[in-house]
């Protein structure tokens, strides 16, 4: 299928991260480790429940720094009864979440050597908070699954889900991607909720720098679906136990040049169609089977195009290795 049929409906119904930004390359010099996590960025997100902890160390275990919570405005939180300790030294203890729902930010500093990170933290409303209807503040979010799916624990329902105001919606999660691009695409307005799993970002984040250290200059991953509220999941008609639900999976594309709304000629045969997808899921597979993903390891899936949409592939941290 010819590109220029398929840019009006692909330009409605994605966000592109360099929209906002180009690509990000800064690392950091000492690692971090949240909640067990390697984090080699300055900038990344956790997402937990209200009062509960977490844990944030350097991945140096010589390495010693403080850290201090922000409001998401910059303004450094005061000690209160929404969050009793407001600073502290890394790795020293377990850091405990605020009190409330919302959007802080908790930035670290390396006395070794000397840089600094941002720690976006979101603390979730309660799945509970979902009333009879399947609404939460107007928002449809459906049911989830009575039961796991095969018990398998990483089916069972999300403790909660971050509330998304409008100007929220470019905060950036990672280095190259922003809390909008994830939305359910399901036309509703604010505030909107989503789940996601830490994992995802890493491994999107993992793609895309390695894409561009390997040559291929990419700016950004075009996020075609990223999670799924388990409404709208059922209203598009798939499959009841689909990773998006959880906030664990992410269909993408590359979008670089020219960017036009749909995929770029990866394998350069003067066509665009589902090879590119096979191209960009090689690449992928090749990063895993090399080890590149370590636990975040998952589905892998190449799509064509159809009347709404290019080719694109789907990837997800579900943890066992899946193909289609």
């Amino acid at each position: 299928m010819r590109k220029c049929l398929l840019v009006l409906i692909a330009l409605l119904t994605v966000v592109r991260a360099s929209d906002a930004f180009s690509f990000d390359n800064d690392m950091l010099n000492s690692k971090l480790a949240i909640n067990g996590n390697t984090v080699p960025y300055p900038i990344f997100s956790i997402f937990v429940m209200p009062n509960k902890t977490f844990t944030v160390e350097f991945d140096n275990k010589s390495h010693t720094g403080n850290f201090q919570f922000h409001h998401a405005n910059g303004e450094a939180l005061k000690t209160s009864s929404n969050l009793p300790i407001v600073s502290g030294v890394v790795g020293k203890a377990p850091i405990m979440a605020p009190k409330k729902p919302g959007h802080y930010v908790l930035k670290t500093t390396n006395a070794q050597s000397g840089e600094t990170a941002t720690l976006n933290v979101f603390v979730m409303t309660s799945l509970e908070k979902v009333d009879k209807t399947g609404k939460l503040n107007g928002y449809t979010i459906g049911k989830y699954p009575d039961k796991p799916l095969k018990n398998n624990p990483i089916y069972l329902p999300p403790s909660g889900l971050i509330e998304v105001s409008p100007e929220q919606t470019d905060v950036r999660l990672s280095p190259n991607f922003t809390l909008g691009q994830f939305l359910s695409k399901q036309q509703q307005g604010f505030p909107k909720y989503v789940h996601l799993r830490a994992g995802l970002l890493l491994k999107l984040e993992k793609i895309l720098h390695t894409l561009n250290d390997e040559g291929h200059a990419v700016e950004g991953l075009t996020i075609m679906s990223g999670y799924r509220t388990p409404f709208y999941n059922k209203a598009i008609g798939n499959v009841q136990y689909s990773r998006h639900v959880w906030g664990g999976a992410a269909d993408f594309y590359i979008d670089q040049s020219p960017k036009d709304g749909v995929m770029d000629d990866l394998n350069k045969d003067g066509v665009v169609n589902r090879e590119d997808a096979v191209w960009l899921a090689n690449f992928i597979s090749n990063m895993s089977k090399q080890g590149a993903f370590g636990p975040r390891i998952g589905g892998l899936g190449i799509y064509g195009a159809n009347a709404a949409h290019g080719p694109f592939v789907h990837v997800d941290v579900r943890g066992t290795l899946a193909r289609w």
